[in-house]
């Protein structure tokens, strides 16, 4: 069963576009990550000051992976000049209505 999360990213919104610039760079990396089956970044329209990240993964335990790797290569250290707050990570669960 894979797995799917939106990276809920808070950032100045002056600098959103100059972090897409940086993010382009790495996604590449990202998508051939083991375990990585999809990225795409969302920029809502209505809110200049965030940008959420969707990813599927084969399983939480692949997406851990990759994310202490980001650490450990100091992506986080890059990231941080352009963000107000801490991302979040929302994991979700897909359900069907009833009846269906």
């Amino acid at each position: 069963m894979t797995e799917q999360l939106i990276l809920s990213v808070p950032v100045e919104p002056a600098r959103r576009e100059e972090l897409m610039e940086i993010m382009a760079g790495t996604l590449d990396e990202t998508i051939a990550y083991d375990g990585c089956l999809g990225v795409k970044v969302w920029l809502p329209d209505n809110d200049p000051g965030a940008l959420w990240v969707y990813e599927e993964w084969e399983s939480r335990e692949h997406q851990s992976k990759y994310f202490m790797w980001r650490v450990e290569t100091g992506m986080l250290d890059v990231l941080a000049p352009f963000l107000t707050g801490p991302p979040e990570i929302i994991w979700l669960e897909e359900r069907k209505p009833p009846g269906q």
